[in-house]
């Protein structure tokens, strides 16, 4: 094999490169021992498990410059990331979801416990679910050992939101030794500079106990993909002319990724006692701030007031975060009973603000600074999980019991910020231009949360039970059932689910393996009382055109009158059926079609408007030309779709070894149904969702990705080449005349290692080498406000290329 076909076709680390052995990057083989997905102390692998796995290293995820979620991106073909570029929080915890379904129906585990929510909801055009996921970039990824990744529906073992898989995150366990990485980078256009430094060490305990301690701190700055507008920013002059400060510099919008700066730290410890109890303790921490530019507000417009901001303004949205979660617990063994019992408590609260803004509608009075609201999310969660084995007659192998009980609190809380920030003033324009008309209300560049009385806080109590039983008819056949009953005390009420799957050898190298079960995801507490306010330039079939709307609470007195209901949980029904083989021990193949059914799925409705709404609008004391929204079970899909993997672990002789991959997923979401609207908007000819947001979740997501590549290993030199081919998107108006397609898309990244001595490891390298960017979107009548030219639903983003460097020290 020669060097430069070896570059043409080399690849880095990725789904297909996941399964180790865990001997290190030189060993001979694809597959590694697995926890998730089943319970027992049977080991599992990857393809002699049930359901489809992948497994990512933890110096996968240390490499290539991207953060955690990224690194998965470029790992998992059916895990998708909506790279919005939108001017709120969704920028910062972009969305995260597997199988086409969103980030709200993926299970996060930490040590296969469940993990924490954050307070940030999706409220985003592309994602507006109102969930609160997880956000994966809290974690410290210089703490994380691996990531095993369930591709399969698993909500009857692990509890709800498990509809489209889990995500278990294991902890470094290393009692000695360590390394810290030092990041450097920046994309090809000069911005986005980023730079990274973490530090993991590990530190023994009596017993054989460990303490391993991790930190990660980074600070990006932002990028900026604006344009020149094409509006006419001041009033002409009194002769008619136009102000020469046109002439000036155009482009003031700021579209691209936010200024971040955070830290995240966690510890993971056991302690073992005797033989038959270790105590055991894990827990982070995380700080953030991040800064998101909005668009520019021209001087001439009802948002900005001349006395203040004379040649207009960009307003600052600003989060301050923080975020922890703490577990104890202890496992151990009493007679032929393995035990494991364990609390966690959990914190994540964000403050957010604008600066460098005004509310327009108090006039030349108005502050530039305001405090938002604030938002917490607060979860206790305790567990009990028992197994053991059975001799039974008649079964090729013991068979495993599992059962547990759990309960968990959840709050959630949101506090109302400055009254200034959504006070509806009285301010009406009295010369120039705008002369008679009344300025725009609320804090310009967010979001405000509506008024003092959308403020308030919900909670519940959740109980479930849990039984889960493995057994071997033969030798060749394995059948895993579980069952689970939850109760909650709001609306949530009680399910009982359950799952069935099997695993046939039809050769010691071939196997057929399948899953059937049904699922739920409670409504998350941010979707019953989650609200805000916001009068802002938005694009409606095709123009750019200023629009004032109101997001109301299910419970709150607006969203009765306008026909909410209490929510109830999504269902789900799940089918997969897969094939894996492995010819030999460094070849293997998994090919896995999936269907999922999901009923009542909860969604944001359009944006509703009309006389009915108008006169409801007048009686809460709000204006009439305002529009309403809220969180409601809107409509039921389906989804489909086939998971391919094939790996290849080539021994190149002289030339080290090559590991080849290709991974492979298609997917499709159709809607079924399209639940009625309430009486009261049914006059209006209106529909809870509308043709765009149907588009959002049918067709702005890829149908299919595809990556390829491997990763080379030549004594202390490392290369690795990824190509990712993301499929076509659309986005959709309600006006079919303005809908916009965006064409596949090839991405390529290349990373160069260097092991200069035991210690030492130099990487550089280069994600989207070929600079990228999505088709450009199109703006009928030109661009006004010199937005970026690209839509906002690429799976990849449009800041362009970006290289690196990193240097690793071990000790």
């Amino acid at each position: 094999m020669t060097l430069p076909l070896l570059f043409l076709t080399a690849f880095g680390p990725s789904a297909a490169e996941a399964a180790d052995d865990g001997n290190g990057p030189d060993a001979v083989g694809l597959e590694a021992i697995v926890v998730t997905g089943t319970r027992g102390s049977r080991d599992r692998t990857v393809t002699t498990s049930p359901t489809p796995i992948d497994v990512i290293r933890g110096d996968q995820l240390a490499s290539g410059g991207v953060g955690l979620k990224e690194a998965l991106d470029k790992a998992i073909p059916s895990l998708y990331i909506r790279s919005s570029h939108r001017n709120n929080n969704d920028s910062v915890m972009k969305p995260t979801g597997l199988r086409g379904l969103s980030a709200g129906h993926v299970l996060v585990l930490i040590n296969g416990k469940r993990r924490h929510n954050s307070s940030l909801y999706q409220r985003t055009n592309e994602d507006e679910t109102g969930v609160n996921p997880v956000d994966l970039d809290l974690i410290p990824v210089s703490a994380i050992e691996r990531i095993e990744v369930l591709r399969d529906g698993a909500a009857a073992q692990y509890g709800s939101d498990a509809i489209a898989g889990v995500v278990n995150i294991i902890l470094k366990s290393n009692d000695h030794g360590g390394e810290a990485i030092t990041s450097l980078g920046q994309y090809y256009e000069g911005d986005g500079a980023t730079y990274k430094q973490t530090w993991n060490q590990g530190f023994a305990l009596p017993n054989d106990g460990f303490f391993n301690v991790a930190i990660d701190a980074r600070k990006n700055a932002r990028t900026d993909r604006s344009i020149d507008a094409t509006d006419q920013f001041y009033a002409p002059l009194a002769d008619g002319s136009p102000d020469p400060r046109e002439n000036l510099n155009r482009r003031r919008s700021y579209g691209g990724s936010p200024e971040v700066w955070g830290v995240n730290a966690s510890y993971n410890a056991e302690l073992p006692v005797d033989e038959n109890l270790q105590l055991y303790s894990f827990a982070t921490v995380a700080k953030r701030e991040p800064t998101v530019w909005h668009n520019y507000r021209r001087p001439n417009s009802v948002n900005n007031i001349l006395e203040i901001y004379p040649d207009g303004f960009v307003p600052k949205y600003t989060f301050d975060e923080i975020d922890w979660e703490l577990r104890f617990g202890g496992r151990g063994s009493a007679g032929a009973w393995s035990w494991d019992l364990s609390s966690g408590y959990s914190y994540n609260r964000t403050k957010h603000g604008v600066d460098d803004t005004l509310n327009a509608s108090l006039g030349p009075t108005s502050p530039t600074r305001f405090l938002l609201y604030t938002w917490k999310n607060q979860e206790w969660t305790s567990n009990l999980d028992l197994s053991r084995e059975f001799e039974l007659a008649g079964l090729a192998k013991p068979l495993q019991f599992s059962w547990g009980l759990q309960h968990r609190y959840e709050k959630y809380e949101i506090q109302a910020g400055d009254p200034a920030s959504y006070a509806i003033g009285d301010y009406v324009f009295s010369s120039g231009p705008l002369a008679g008309r009344a300025a725009a209300p609320g804090a310009q560049g967010t979001y405000q949360i509506g008024d003092a009385s959308a403020a308030g806080a919900i909670s519940r109590n959740n109980y479930s039970a849990y039984v889960d039983v493995g057994l071997n008819p033969t030798q060749a056949w394995f059948i895993g059932l579980a069952g689970r009953y939850e109760y909650f005390d709001d609306s949530a009420g009680n399910v009982a689910i359950g799952k069935i799957s099997s695993r046939y050898e039809i050769s010691p190298t071939l196997a057929i393996r399948g899953n059937f079960g049904n699922g739920f995801k409670a409504p998350s507490l941010s979707q019953f009382i989650g609200t805000d306010s916001t009068c802002t330039l938005s694009r409606l079939d095709g123009v750019s055109q200023q629009v004032c709307s109101q997001r109301v609470g299910v419970y709150s007195a607006l969203g009765q009158a306008l026909g909410a209901q209490p929510l109830k949980p999504e269902t789900s029904t799940d089918f997969t059926l897969g094939l894996t083989w492995k010819p030999a021990s460094n070849l293997r193949f998994t090919a896995d079609a999936y269907r999922i059914a999901l009923r009542d799925r909860i969604a944001s409705t359009g944006l509703l408007s009309g006389t009915a709404v108008s006169q409801i609008l007048v009686a809460a004391g709000l204006p009439s030309y305002y529009r309403v929204k809220y969180f409601a079970n809107a409509l039921d899909t389906r989804t489909h779709g086939l998971d391919l993997v094939a790996e290849y672990l080539q021994d190149a002789g002289r030339w080290g070894n090559v590991r080849w991959s290709v991974a492979y997923n298609w997917n499709e979401t159709e809607i079924t149904r399209i639940h009625d609207a309430p009486a009261i908007l049914q006059g209006l000819g209106l529909t809870l969702f509308n043709r765009q947001k149907q588009g959002y979740l049918t067709v702005s997501q890829p149908r299919s990705k595809l990556i390829l590549g491997s990763n080379w290993k030549y004594g202390r030199f490392g290369a690795d080449l990824r190509l990712t081919r993301y499929g076509s998107i659309k986005e959709l108006e309600n006006n079919p005349i303005y809908d916009v397609s965006y064409g596949a898309k090839w991405l390529t990244d290349l990373a160069l290692s260097w092991q200069a001595t035991d210690a030492l490891t130099v990487e550089i390298g280069a994600n989207n080498l070929l600079d990228v960017k999505p088709d450009a979107k199109g703006f009928p009548g030109g661009n006004p406000q010199g937005l970026p030219p690209y839509g906002y639903v690429s799976p990849f983003g449009f800041n362009g290329g970006y290289y690196y460097a990193n240097v690793k020290v071990s000790f």
